[in-house]
């Protein structure tokens, strides 16, 4: 195992830019995805400028590979949850509860995610509704099969839910984040209004 002369280990070269990558999406999440670089990166990791630019060629390669982070981050959150539940209700609930709880644990992940729904620049904005739509499949084929087995309302697609449901995250994580603190009892408000949007019988 290479040893650093200081006696830390050496990290090899996936490890570091796993690290570094982790570091690129705190700076994101701090500076916006438009102005978080290198630098800010290099400095945040203690490394040098040069070392970042080994992992992240440029500039974009940098904002794919933070944008392809965040997305495998919710994506597996979603995943994960989706496999473990058998009652479709359940599940969705579980899965909200889920990205409440990254709003707390992973509030960087959940920032860039935030910005990133609402930039609509040609650059990066093909592949947010990429990843938005293979976010919507999952939820929806909860939806699917919560109607068919008759827990949820007839009424609306089941896409059509998922994306309204997804519109109110972006509202979920403003009240997460309100420098004011968030609304009281919002754990049970939150779980009230998705099981409305989604029209979960009584």
């Amino acid at each position: 195992m290479p040893v650093a002369v200081d006696g830390r280990r050496r990290l090899q070269p996936e490890e570091r830019k796993r690290l570094l990558l982790s570091h690129a999406v705190e700076v994101f999440a701090q500076r916006g995805i438009g102005r978080g670089g290198h630098t800010e990166i290099a400095e945040l990791g203690g490394v040098s400028v040069a070392t970042v630019f080994n992992y992240f060629k440029t500039r974009e390669a940098l904002v794919s590979n933070v944008l392809a982070e965040v997305e495998q981050f919710l994506l597996q959150l979603a995943e994960d949850i989706y496999k473990e539940y058998d009652d479709p209700v359940e599940a969705v609930r579980a899965h909200i509860k889920a990205f409440m709880q990254a709003c707390d644990e992973h509030p960087a992940y959940i920032k860039v995610w935030l910005e990133w729904s609402a930039s609509v620049r040609d650059e990066i904005w093909p592949s947010y509704l990429e990843f938005q739509n293979k976010l919507l499949d999952l939820i929806a084929k909860q939806i699917d099969k919560g109607v068919k087995k008759g827990q949820l309302e007839p009424g609306l697609p089941p896409k059509e839910r998922a994306r309204w449901a997804l519109g109110n995250a972006q509202m979920l994580v403003s009240m997460v984040f309100d420098p004011s603190g968030k609304p009281r009892g919002m754990e049970r408000m939150v779980e009230r209004g998705f099981d409305h949007l989604l029209g979960v019988k009584a």
